[in-house]
């Protein structure tokens, strides 16, 4: 008897372990992959079957594989069962086990074994359906919709959709052909939805409007095809009747949490933060337990500049202890705006280790280096490498940053030469340091730090640009700092920084009329005091005194410390007539 009962015991372990997995993606679609629908199996509700020993054995291996993470191993071994047993639940355990795997293959042969097995089953019919479109063979996939509806079965046209997004052009009109015959007899909401999903996807959106519609009339409150109107509409740049709409059917139905938070979304893309915000307000009374929505709306009233909000709602997350590290960071952050140094010190202190510690602690540090608290700052900075000895590259980068901002750029430089003894192919440490010995006149030393970085990284276009701006800047060779600086510019054509390289190694040339037309771009992108200076010197060369007098005037008024500005307005303004 124990060979009848056994069978029991490890179908049900087996849908225990498959439900474990479904908590990793699921995501929030209005219908769930069906990868992720493990059936309901009680003891009483399975058969009883004698097995052979050494089949019961490789099964409770298989349950063992799984229990520890080894879903592989127990995905082999339940295959190999299911063709020789052929019992219809082993080869339903092993297609699952395939489908969260993403083995698609293997889900393909052990759907096509259960439906062989069991052929007025719709389930394996509907997986091989979906596994076959995947691999192309789109007629023995319709083949298997056929039957499936030819049984009394129901075809969840979603799960078709899906498979089809990665198919070929070719494949998914063949497809949209068999689905224009389906509503000849068929009127499901999910069959006009994936009808007019392919049809948006072929660029075809106002059929597709008029299918989303066929579908919204039998079930009025389907967020897929709600959402999928709107994407139309907005293809067609409706962009207003879109927002309409979307306002509409989130009042129509306040419980689709999923509508909801795209409408939101959809605000914020337009910038509309106001509405988006308030749209995120009645979304979390609507879910008040919903920690993912207080976020947003505490990350909106911050982005809205609206500070006590954004506190209640951060803090509301620590008594709800959700997403709290990120919480912790933002109230540091308004706590450090409102030079409360001691309540950003509480908070910065109660970031745990993980993705956001780093981040933290180096705000933390920077924080108490700008209170002019340096040694405290590096000691913040040497626990946090202690704790977190895999972001000692990040924190070796901020303790520079801290010795340079006060002055110690010798020290600053020891720092980045230790960690690079550790990780000498750190391109970020490399491209520091290099800057570093830039402000000791170490230009030998800056060049070969940027050469290592560039032989590690060819198309790095920051260390290409600070080469060559070097070059230029020493008006040495040029025609080396054009070759470098175009290479950079044209990695990254629209870098303000690298712009303004192209100006000046153009001055440098003697082609000022290019140089000045790289200038101004290069200054209307970023109000830069360093770009400012050297739009203001091409322009007085070129004889446009007044309007260089007047741009280094205004860059002082911003950056009356500026070193650059002061030096070229005493070479050229004490010459003015």
């Amino acid at each position: 008897m124990i060979y009848k009962r056994i069978l029991a015991v490890i179908s049900i372990a087996a849908v225990s372990i498959l439900n474990g997995c479904t908590t990793v993606g699921s995501g929030n679609n209005d219908q769930p992959d069906p990868a992720q629908q493990a059936p309901e199996v009680t003891e009483e509700a399975l058969p009883s079957r004698p097995f052979e020993r050494d089949t019961l054995f490789e099964l409770l291996l298989a349950e063992f594989a799984g229990k520890r993470n080894r879903a592989d191993v127990a995905l082999g071994k339940y295959l190999k069962q299911a063709h020789e047993t052929r019992d219809p639940q082993v080869v339903e355990r092993a297609t699952f086990i395939a489908r969260y795997l993403g083995a698609h293959q293997a889900t393909l042969d052990a759907s096509m074994l259960w439906s062989e097995i069991e052929p007025e089953n719709p389930a394996p019919r509907e997986l091989a359906a979906i596994e076959l479109i995947r691999f192309g063979k789109l007629e023995e996939a319709m083949a298997q919709v056929d039957l499936l509806m030819a049984n009394g079965g129901k075809m969840n046209f979603e799960y078709l959709l899906q498979a089809s997004r990665t198919s070929n052009q070719e494949t998914r009109q063949a497809i949209l052909a068999k689905l224009t015959e389906y509503t000849q007899t068929i009127d499901d909401d999910k069959l006009w939805y994936a009808k007019g999903s392919l049809e948006a996807m072929n660029g075809m959106h106002q059929q597709a409007i008029e299918d989303y519609d066929r579908s919204l009339e039998l079930t009025p409150s389907y967020g897929n095809a709600i959402l999928a109107r709107a994407q139309s509409m907005i293809a067609l740049n409706q962009h207003d009747e879109a927002m309409k709409y979307l306002a509409k059917q989130t009042s129509l139905w306040p419980e689709n949490k999923r509508l909801g938070v795209a409408y939101a979304r959809y605000l914020m893309q337009q910038n509309q933060l106001t509405a988006a915000q308030q749209q995120f307000y009645r979304l979390s009374r609507n879910f008040p337990l919903d920690g993912d929505l207080v976020l947003s709306l505490a990350l909106l009233s911050w982005e809205n500049k609206q500070t006590d909000e954004a506190k209640q709602y951060f803090n509301q997350l620590l008594d709800m202890n959700h997403r709290t590290d990120e919480a912790n960071i933002y109230l540091a952050r308004i706590a450090r705006s409102e030079a409360d140094f001691d309540k950003a010190s509480v908070h910065f202190k109660q970031v745990n280790i993980g993705p956001h510690y780093a981040l933290a602690h180096i705000q933390y540090a920077l924080m108490l280096e700008e209170q002019g608290k340096i040694d405290d700052a590096l000691t913040i900075l040497d626990q946090a490498m202690d704790a977190m000895p895999a972001e000692k590259a990040r924190f070796t980068m901020a303790k520079s940053e801290v010795l340079n901002s006060a002055a110690r750029t010798r020290e600053a430089v020891a720092v980045l030469d230790q960690g690079l003894q550790e990780f000498p192919e750190d391109t970020n440490l490399l491209y520091t340091r290099a800057m570093l010995k830039e402000q000791l006149d170490d230009f030998s030393g800056m060049e070969a730090d940027l050469r290592k970085v560039l032989e590690l990284q060819p198309n790095n276009s920051a260390a290409l640009n600070a080469l060559g701006y070097t070059f230029a800047n020493r008006n040495q060779r040029l025609n080396e700092a054009w070759e470098l600086i175009e290479r950079a510019y044209n990695l990254n054509p629209s870098d303000p920084a690298i712009i303004d390289s192209m100006g000046w190694i153009k001055y440098r040339m003697g082609e000022t009329q290019v140089a000045l037309d790289f200038l101004r771009k290069a200054y209307e992108a970023f109000d830069d005091q360093e770009i400012a200076a050297h739009l203001g010197e091409v322009l007085w060369v070129t004889g446009q005194r007044k309007e260089a007098a007047i741009i280094w005037r205004n860059a002082l008024d911003k950056n009356p410390e500026s070193t650059i500005l002061k030096e070229v307005m005493d070479r050229f303004l004490p010459t003015t007539p």
